[in-house]
């Protein structure tokens, strides 16, 4: 699972731009590795031998769901985020920044 996080860290990180080991990258990426535990928690919650298939599918996709709006917000404001210390923008000739006024 470690080599799982580690992959989607990177690819998190770089779609916001920031540092694979930033702690943003590394909680989204465990958060949404976790909706695995969920399923199959939910799986064998559900699996008891009294439901037809369709509805374990129903009730197994209705709790991955819930878990995934929980951490929806977090992810969404996870893509805005900028880590302590860095600038928006980038600071060019004259001590202008881009992104920011003067």
């Amino acid at each position: 699972m470690g080599q799982f996080v580690s992959v989607a860290a990177e690819i998190l990180a770089a779609r916001a731009g920031v540092h694979a080991g930033d702690p943003e990258p590394q909680i989204a990426a465990r958060a949404l590795l976790g909706l695995w535990h969920v399923q199959a928690d939910s799986l064998r919650k559900h699996l008891d031998g009294s439901l037809a298939p369709a509805r374990i599918h129903e009730l197994v996709t209705a709790d991955v769901r819930r878990a995934a709006r929980l951490i929806e917000s977090g992810l969404h404001s996870f893509a805005l985020a900028r880590p302590a210390g860095r600038q928006r923008g980038t600071r060019h000739a004259g001590g202008r920044v881009h992104g920011r006024p003067a």
